[in-house]
């Protein structure tokens, strides 16, 4: 590594000790000088948050029927079957939602983990992809060329940060949505993890704009010929000079 290298490194990258937080869309990364977390965003605990407080009110509905004896035992059970499932499930996408983790780079392992999220508890590893696999770390916009293959749209900016192995295949890491008059700070906002990211595995970084990525319109070619068959009429002589042939001849 040279020095420039080195110093933009070192630049991208928070000094041992710090951390840096991104807000992206349903998603935050957490960025330190050995490792870059990309959790999910804090509105992502509401759901199992509501979810586990209904459990826990039917736990204490389930209590007060049964030291009051207020409520019928078929209540009683239907309220214990919720309480059964709530309560653990969303238990688990509670924990996940506030410390787990979607994408995972760590400098000590020298790999990247994507989770796989079973019904948000983060159980199990869908990719593993060591650094010296990576061919670079891709920033751009949705609906190009390099990006997703969702629909690119006037109204809104999509930047999404993604993976590039060797192999050719793409992960996507996380995204940015902004209106179009605030394309430029979200471009900046994924550029920032896209680079902490490449600092951090040692992988080029590549920024792919729109303008740059759509091909440029072309006029429909004409259709090929089908064989045996004449494509344009053969030019024949005057009907003069076809009788006079004759007539030498």
């Amino acid at each position: 590594m040279t020095t420039a290298e080195a110093a933009a490194s070192s630049a991208a990258l928070p000094p041992p000790g710090e951390t840096r937080r991104l807000d992206l869309h349903r998603r935050r990364a957490i960025i330190t000088a050995e490792r870059i977390d990309v959790r999910p965003a804090r509105s992502a605990a509401v759901p199992p948050l509501c979810g586990f407080l209904v459990g826990a009110a039917c736990v204490a509905l389930i209590i007060w029927g049964v030291t009051h004896d207020t409520l019928p035992y078929w209540l009683l059970a239907l309220l214990l079957l919720v309480a059964l499932l709530a309560v653990p499930l969303t238990g688990i996408s509670l924990v996940y939602a506030l410390m787990g983790a979607n994408v995972i780079f760590d400098r000590r392992k020298q790999s990247g983990t994507w989770q796989q999220g079973l019904l948000g508890m983060g159980i199990g590893t869908t990719e593993l992809v060591p650094f010296w696999k990576i061919a670079a770390i891709v920033v751009a916009e949705a609906g190009t060329p390099g990006g997703s293959s969702g629909r690119r749209t006037e109204e809104f900016a999509q930047w999404e940060v993604a993976l590039l192995k060797q192999s050719g295949k793409r992960l996507d890491i996380a995204g940015m949505t902004v209106p179009r008059q605030f394309a430029v700070a979200g471009l900046r906002t994924v550029t920032e993890l896209a680079d902490a990211i490449a600092a951090l595995t040692g992988a080029p970084l590549r920024i792919e704009s729109a303008e740059h990525a759509e091909p440029a319109q072309t006029a429909t070619p004409p259709a090929a010929p089908r064989p045996g068959r004449r494509t344009a009429r053969v030019p024949q002589a005057p009907r003069a000079q076809r009788v006079r042939r004759r007539d030498r001849s």
